[in-house]
């Protein structure tokens, strides 16, 4: 991804983001690409090569706590309708005329709420790995979710989240880059589900310092780039995406007088839902059943890879985004 073709603006509450911008040929919407966890704008970068040349326009961030975007210490500034409202705000600097969110990971959720608070804005929406969110109205409790994950799918599912939410865990992490990463980014998706899922693990493996090798659909050039941006920014920061999770500081905006009008729950525009099989964090199963309840017309798309859709299966998750923007006439100028 070109340098010269990042931007910075600063949004309503201050903070500066820093994205990729490539306008749009005429006849081609924009597409906005938000990632996850623990990543960059950089996890984009292979569908930024296919689409771009295509004439469509590209907005690309890094999302609060990364790359080149700033990177708040206090949890409270990671609340989704606050990332959703910035991320409008990088919109309102370009002002395209039609634009289409997609959204892995964490960037899924931001999307969610996206759809939550500005869907009008939209054309379409597109959740990669994760699905579109509900709101949240009810407490979060850790321990409460492991047990209920175990009832559904065996696993805990959010175990690794008990280490993220230590006030140490960046520490953990960045002193064991290269395991964490490898486990972030695992050499084959069954990695997540023998030593990531489950309350413990992921400490037990980061701590020792376990490098069994980085998944084979990266190259050792990418790996790198990752682990640079990673290392420089730092991981305190983006480890409040669990934080703030945990802490329900969600919840507020979803109940009560700031409440979320019960239509406003629903996915009205074109939607797409594409779903990892292997993915033992962001379970598709789950992820059909919140897509069938919220986004009943949303088409789904299943592709046997792991967490990391867009890098496993490039050429399968870049066909298949192209495809759903083309026959849905809305998600065109």
């Amino acid at each position: 991804m070109d340098p010269a073709k990042y931007r910075d603006v600063k949004v309503q509450r201050g903070l500066i983001y820093h994205y990729y911008y490539s306008p749009p040929a005429a006849g081609k919407p924009t597409l906005l690409f938000i990632h996850g966890f623990p990543s960059t704008s950089f996890d984009w970068h292979r569908q930024v090569a296919y689409f771009e040349p295509k004439g469509y326009g590209l907005i690309v961030p890094d999302t609060i706590g990364y790359g080149g975007t700033s990177k708040p210490q206090e949890y409270e500034a990671f609340r989704f309708k606050l990332q959703a409202q910035d991320l409008i705000d990088v919109l309102d600097a370009e002002n395209p005329a039609t634009v289409i969110g997609i959204g892995h990971d964490w960037g899924s959720a931001v999307l969610s709420n996206i759809a939550h608070w500005h869907q009008d804005r939209f054309a379409g929406f597109v959740w990669t790995a994760l699905s579109y969110l509900p709101p949240r109205t009810e407490e979060f409790v850790l321990e409460i979710a492991w047990q209920t994950m175990r009832k559904l799918v065996g696993s805990d599912i959010y175990g690794y989240w008990e280490l993220f939410n230590q006030p140490d865990g960046h520490v953990i992490c960045e002193k064991n880059i290269d395991s964490f990463l490898q486990l972030a980014y695992p050499i084959n998706p069954e990695v997540w589900r023998d030593d990531f899922t489950d309350v413990g693990k992921a400490k037990a493996w980061i701590e020792s310092n376990r490098q069994p090798g980085h998944g084979p659909w990266l190259t050792e050039e990418e790996y790198k780039t990752m682990r640079e941006a990673l290392l420089k920014g730092g991981l305190q920061s983006p480890m409040n995406f669990y934080k703030a999770a945990i802490a329900n500081v969600n919840v507020q905006d979803h109940r009560g007088a700031h409440h979320l009008p019960a239509e406003n729950w629903q996915v009205k525009k074109p939607a797409l839902f594409v779903a990892a099989t292997r993915d033992y964090v962001c379970r598709a199963v789950l992820g059909r059943a919140n897509m069938q309840k919220y986004a009943p017309h949303a088409e789904i798309f299943e592709l046997d890879t792991g967490h990391w859709v867009q890098l496993e299966a490039t050429e399968e998750y870049n066909a298949a985004l192209e495809q759903w923007i083309e026959k849905t006439p809305t998600a065109r100028l």
